[in-house]
């Protein structure tokens, strides 16, 4: 990371050769209009309505990841541009970054650096999901057990539920372009995990139990197939 120049991506350097993002974790003044036009027009949609439900469906992922990189020193890369907005010299059709035409943007850019320069064996991609009730409160995405082993979702799931969540795998969400793209097992393994909106809260000790994930990781790198 250059501090002395934008580049469109905040870099934590870790110890541990596990990543933390949230690719769609910054916010976005566009999205801000859209709920303000909502509210003024409310009445036209038949009067009150549950504002959580427009509220950006990964909101406060990137604090999370950052503060679980931080806490567990492994490697952070987050963005500072939203999935709409319009970065010039930058010719793509958005910023969306968990498609597959963003391999141009800096940030799957740097990653690749990472990766290639064997920094990094696991990817965690944070994203945020809505509060639907069949859903579960988190779910893990593999694409379908393509970017990453049985093994390490299996630890993950069993920690997560010894904290009495809901898990599945690959539902309702089997994960994006970013994980699919990196995931290449056992090289590099990438999982997203989709943390349903009531437990992102102001007080909510979700970046904890990420935390806790980090750290089953970081036990399976010291264990698994992927150990030195």
């Amino acid at each position: 990371m250059n501090l002395e120049v934008l580049e469109g991506y905040i870099e934590v350097k870790g110890k541990y050769p596990v990543l933390v993002t949230a690719l769609h974790g910054f916010g976005t003044d566009l999205f801000k209009d859209l709920v303000v036009i909502i509210r003024r027009n409310s009445k036209a949609y038949g009067g009150d309505l549950d504002l959580n439900y427009y509220s950006a469906v990964d909101m406060y992922t990137w604090e999370i990841a950052f503060k679980a990189a931080i806490a567990e020193n492994t490697w952070a890369v987050l963005p500072t541009i939203s999935k709409v907005d319009k970065p010039e010299n930058v010719n793509l059709p958005d910023y969306n970054l968990n498609k597959p035409y963003a391999k141009l943007t800096p940030l799957w850019r740097r990653v690749r650096e990472l990766v290639d320069e064997e920094n990094i064996r696991v990817i965690i991609d944070l994203h945020g999901m809505k509060n639907i009730k069949k859903w579960p409160d988190i779910c893990i995405s593999t694409g379908n057990f393509t970017t990453t082993s049985r093994e390490l979702v299996s630890r993950v799931m069993e920690y997560l539920r010894s904290l009495g969540f809901r898990v599945n795998v690959d539902y309702p969400f089997s994960g994006g372009a970013f994980i699919r793209f990196f995931g290449d097992p056992p090289r590099i393994e990438a999982f997203a995990l989709e943390l349903k909106r009531n437990l992102r809260y102001f007080g909510s000790k979700i970046p904890a139990v990420i935390r806790g994930i980090v750290r089953v990781v970081k036990e399976y790198l010291e264990e698994g197939p992927l150990k030195n």
